[in-house]
């Protein structure tokens, strides 16, 4: 994955100077911490023996309010979440980290200035709860490289890869993160998990899963609206119409393998919970209140205050505004829905 990696950098990105700089030093900062990472492995005695144990996964289409859930159930005193500035650079336990934690901010104002409207479309933080797809990039196996730069080959190659060697090293990421003695559970979160979902089930059998969902003639432009503004951050030549149809195969095959995969087994669907995206929208504290009982936690006053003060902070468009439209990708509303007419037909019915 590295190779193609560097090919489509090279023969397909259309990098311009900032985007080239951008994607040397990204590359270069996963391998250092890839470094980083096995030389803690290798001289803590200890860590391959922690547990990790019955972690919760948030997944589904992306757009559906993933992000606020994450940070909602994380204030949860049983619940822990990855954040940011752990995921992008490997702790070191050691005075070093608060300058990571800087680095880590300041790479997100960077961003931010580069790709202005993405502050609307996607809320980043250096603690804030953060997605797997960070964690996973040190694979070289994640949805984030092609939804940065255009990369087709891999893009194509990471469609039915071996998703086996990202869980293995997450699961192994985790027991750094946690150290020694830690009881809480992991809240972890990405739609890109709907990709890799039977190495996810084999590398956690005891997960439960959030499953979100939304309309995709909703979810599409918006996504597609995201990987636009990161790209025109890096590439001169930016095809919305070709981010289009990206994005749309992408997340039709993801809901594809997802349901094909939970009708299968039934094991694993049983340890599904589905929420729909207005529900979260017009009663969130009750979602989540379902959410704690169908995982197993305890609802604590606290816990419901914490919830209550960061959904009136944090509401629907308190950090800016996001414009989309399915025209400007080149679709019509017909095409979306045939394209996820069972999906629609199983999740979406009125």
């Amino acid at each position: 994955p590295l190779d193609l990696l560097l090919d489509g950098y090279e023969q397909t990105s259309a990098l311009n100077p900032i985007g080239r700089l951008a994607g040397r030093w990204y590359l270069m900062r996963l391998l250092c911490n890839r470094l980083r990472f096995e030389a803690i492995w290798q001289t803590d005695r200890d860590v391959d023996s922690r547990a990790v144990q019955r972690p919760i996964f948030i997944l589904g289409l992306p757009r559906t309010g993933s992000t606020l859930l994450h940070e909602v159930l994380s204030l949860h005193p049983a619940l822990r979440a990855p954040s940011y500035w752990e995921s992008a650079f490997t702790p070191g336990r050691d005075p070093m980290d608060l300058c990571r934690t800087l680095a880590a901010a300041g790479q997100i104002s960077l961003v931010n200035r580069l790709a202005p409207d993405l502050r609307g479309i996607h809320r980043l933080g250096a603690r804030l709860p953060h997605e797997c797809v960070t964690i996973q990039a040190h694979t070289m196996r994640s949805i984030q490289f092609h939804a940065a730069h255009r990369l087709c080959a891999y893009n194509e190659w990471l469609q039915t890869c071996d998703w086996e060697p990202a869980y293995r090293w997450h699961r192994r990421y985790l027991k750094v993160l946690q150290g020694g003695g830690s009881e809480a559970r992991w809240l972890l979160k990405a739609p890109g998990h709907m990709l890799g979902l039977k190495a996810l089930d084999r590398a956690y059998r005891d997960a439960t899963f959030i499953q979100l969902h939304r309309d995709p003639a909703e979810v599409i432009p918006s996504m597609a609206s995201l990987s636009v503004a990161l790209r025109s951050a890096f590439s001169d030549a930016v095809d919305e119409w070709e981010i289009g149809r990206d994005t749309v195969d992408q997340w039709s095959r993801g809901l594809v393998n997802t349901l094909r995969l939970r009708k299968q087994n039934a094991d694993l669907d049983a340890r599904f919970i589905d929420i729909h995206y207005k529900e979260l929208v017009s009663c969130p504290a009750e979602v989540v209140r379902r959410i704690v009982e169908f995982t197993g936690l305890s609802a604590t006053a606290m816990f419901e205050r914490k919830v209550e003060q960061h959904l009136t902070q944090n509401g629907k468009g308190r950090h800016g505004h996001h414009d989309y439209s399915l025209r400007r990708f080149g679709f019509k509303r017909s095409d979306l829905d045939e394209r996820f007419a069972d999906y629609r037909a199983e999740h979406l019915r009125a």
